[in-house]
């Protein structure tokens, strides 16, 4: 087995016993649950059905959320000594934080499977073809990538490993909360209007939203793409420049 392969599954396996990943499993179902019941009726999505608004922002929210998790478990293996032992090993320093976002990876597209089978449930249907289908899951995966990278340099760099966790809450729930996640961008304040509307989540959501209808504007696409590819390419660059400091 390879060291990748090595580190890959220790980190999943570390996920399954601290209950980590039957929360990531759980999330997205609880957001389909709660936001179904509360707002089903109440928010105006137009032509589209509600659980057709709603499922690809849930699926954004848990590939996002699963990615920050990352921190957690680069601060455990930065503060644990990990890294330092792995860096006196004949391995590449991009080793270890690529096996944490592969690990990372493989989470998010088991939360979106769990995603998807209970946005079936109430409603969502994937109407564009396989295509479409294909890129909607390339397209979330790029996002957990691109935040996972920053979530791990934050990781890296952090003194606690509950400091590490905290600091990511606020953003998160302010990317969700303030996106045409879960209500169109009219419902929003005017003033408040470009940035609900410009801001990564809300991209994503309305891409993969296109996706799953087989409509989707080239905007839309591209916004999303320059967004996964800037964070791709400005925290890859920090995390594996951390990685060579350990």
């Amino acid at each position: 087995m390879t060291a990748l392969a090595a580190l890959t599954e220790r980190a999943l396996k570390s996920a399954a016993r601290d209950g980590g990943l039957m929360m990531e499993l759980l999330l997205p179902v609880a957001y389909l649950a709660g936001f179904t019941v509360a707002l089903r009726g109440l928010v105006d999505t137009g032509r589209m059905t509600y659980a057709q608004y709603l499922v690809p922002a849930v699926v954004v929210q848990s590939v996002v959320f699963v990615a920050l998790i990352t921190a957690d478990r680069s601060a455990r293996d930065h503060l644990t000594g990990l890294g330092e032992r792995l860096g006196t090993l004949p391995i590449s320093s991009a080793v270890p934080v690529s096996a944490r976002l592969a690990a990372t990876l493989i989470r998010a597209i088991l939360a979106l499977v769990v995603a998807m089978v209970a946005g079936y449930v109430i409603g969502f249907r994937m109407t564009g073809g396989l295509g479409y289908a294909m890129a909607f899951v390339v397209i979330a995966l790029l996002l957990c990538l691109a935040v996972g990278l920053g979530a791990d340099a934050l990781g890296s760099s952090t003194n606690s490993i509950q400091g590490a966790s905290q600091l990511l809450v606020v953003p998160q729930l302010l990317l969700f909360m303030l996106s045409t996640g879960i209500a169109p961008e009219r419902t929003f304040p005017e003033w408040l209007r470009p940035y609900v509307r410009n801001q990564p989540v809300s991209q994503v959501a309305e891409t993969l939203r296109g996706m799953a209808c087989g409509h989707v504007g080239l905007g839309n696409v591209t916004a999303s793409l320059t967004w996964c590819a800037g964070m791709i390419l400005v925290f890859g660059a920090i995390t594996l420049r951390l990685q060579r400091r350990v």
